[in-house]
């Protein structure tokens, strides 16, 4: 209703003030939709926005810039311009967006019209007030009397210059010409990154793996024909990032429409890049995809692994029995992916057979790149079966001892092999009389592996102690 009785009242009341204002804001708008734009996403939910502005004066010298259409999530201490043109003397950072409280706010001590509307949107009354407050509720003269939030709605003849739906800056410049060009920089939210993965098990050592990149703009403010590059790491951002090469990289490939593109990629000591040669448009509220790795022949290990824990008991304790669950865990070697450091992100793990699919699992990694391995724990196991019986505590004066059974039983239809870590409450533990080798990880925890043939069942027997104070 707001903007209905402002359009109507524009176009009733047209004349060279109105025309002004509509031209300079054309010339804006364009302005920004022209700019080049530079964009470096963080997968920390941040990004650094370049854009090249040009601002025409009607004079040089000392005199005020207005900087429009900053995203709601920019941090205002991080907008700075730059420019060979004019010298920034000071920055005010103002958000008025447009509401009925700021349009009141403005129209302090001056006459406002009332109006009430029938049912098919016409004016049935009208009248004017003069608004002497607006703290808590409006309060108006009207006709010598004073009215407390009367029970009518406002017109109103413009929308001042100060009052906007997006915030902007302010700025008192010193300009040595009328047609200047410079750099508005600054870091908002609302725009993200993120790397999603599908693996694809084919047999039993090799897999499929397709890599894509997410990229959401979560703010009102489209970004047309960007230079956009993803920045994999956690950075710092108070430390300026230093000049960069990019090469291509041929494992890697964005996948458009109808076409794709190989980005490039450049490295610093901290962080890894992934700069899109092409320009790409990041609408508002939007959210695109992109593939940037595919390999078909891709090795994996397949990794079984428990974890049980022998505690600290201070007194004698009868038979213990428990059932251990066993967990799965993908391994891949990050340089079998690809010759770039490997994002972090999530991996959808399914088995493909002839076509067919199906899903088995989530898992997550890090960063990952040359011979590390990339490890993705996706669930447990229904086909290996572990029972743990801990055969009593013996405490006395000098020691205490503990003898535990380990039942491993295979039901899968090949052999298996299960890592199995035992954790000590206290690092003065020691594992006697066992019959199967282990590695002392630290003082309190030791790695067993155990092979079990297909269809069989393996008893791992062993003691340990622990010497008292």
């Amino acid at each position: 209703m707001l903007y209905t009785s402002l359009t109507t009242n524009l176009f009733n009341n047209w004349n060279n003030k109105y025309m002004i204002k509509y031209l300079i804001l054309i010339t804006l708008l364009c302005g920004v939709m022209t700019a080049q734009i530079t964009i470096k996403i963080y997968n920390q939910g941040r990004a650094l926005v370049q854009e090249e502005r040009k601002k025409k004066f009607s004079q040089t010298g000392k005199q005020n810039l207005l900087v429009p259409n900053l995203p709601h999530a920019a941090e205002s201490s991080s907008i700075n311009l730059f420019s060979d043109d004019m010298q920034v003397m000071s920055k005010e950072y103002i958000y008025h967006p447009i509401s009925v409280e700021s349009l009141l706010s403005v129209n302090m001590d001056k006459e406002v019209e009332l109006v009430k509307y029938g049912e098919d949107g016409s004016i049935t009354f009208s009248t004017m007030g003069k608004l002497i407050s607006n703290v808590n509720v409006a309060v108006f003269e009207i006709d010598g009397k004073i009215v407390v939030n009367p029970p009518y709605s406002y017109r109103f003849s413009d929308i001042p210059d100060n009052i906007k739906e997006y915030p902007y800056l302010n700025c008192v410049v010193n300009s040595s010409s009328k047609n200047a060009n410079y750099n508005l920089t600054y870091i908002t939210g609302g725009i993200d990154w993120k790397a999603e993965y599908n693996l694809y098990l084919t047999s039993d050592n090799n897999s499929e793996i397709e890599g894509w990149y997410s990229i959401r703009n979560d703010n009102k403010i489209a970004y047309e024909n960007a230079d956009v590059t993803l920045v994999s790491g956690d950075v710092n951002f108070e430390i300026q990032s230093p000049n960069l090469k990019f090469r291509t990289t041929a494992a890697m490939a964005r996948t458009g429409v109808s076409k794709s593109i190989q980005p490039e990629t450049g490295e610093t000591e901290n962080y890894f890049l992934f700069h899109i040669p092409e320009k790409i448009s990041l609408s508002a509220k939007s959210e695109i995809r992109n593939k940037f790795v595919s390999e078909n022949k891709l090795p994996y290990n397949n990794v079984y692994h428990i974890s049980h824990s022998l505690s600290r008991f201070h007194r004698n304790t009868p038979t213990q029995k428990n059932d251990i669950p066993v967990f799965i865990r993908l391994e891949l070697q990050a340089k079998n992916v690809g010759d770039f450091q490997i994002p972090s992100g999530t991996y959808k793990v399914y088995e493909k057979d002839r076509g067919n699919l199906t899903y088995i699992g989530v898992g997550s990694s890090n960063i990952a790149e040359g011979k590390d391995m990339i490890k993705l724990e996706i669930g447990k196991t229904h086909d290996i079966l572990c029972t743990f019986t801990i055969q009593g505590y013996k405490i006395n004066n000098d020691r205490g001892d503990a003898d535990l059974d380990a039942v491993f039983d295979n039901r899968k239809d090949k052999p298996v092999s299960i890592e199995w870590i035992e954790q000590f409450s206290d690092g003065r533990w020691e594992i006697t009389n066992s019959k199967i080798k282990y590695e002392k990880l630290d003082a309190y925890r030791a790695l067993f592996t155990i092979d079990v043939p297909a269809h069989s069942k393996k008893i791992v027997s062993f003691s340990a102690k622990i010497e008292k104070d």
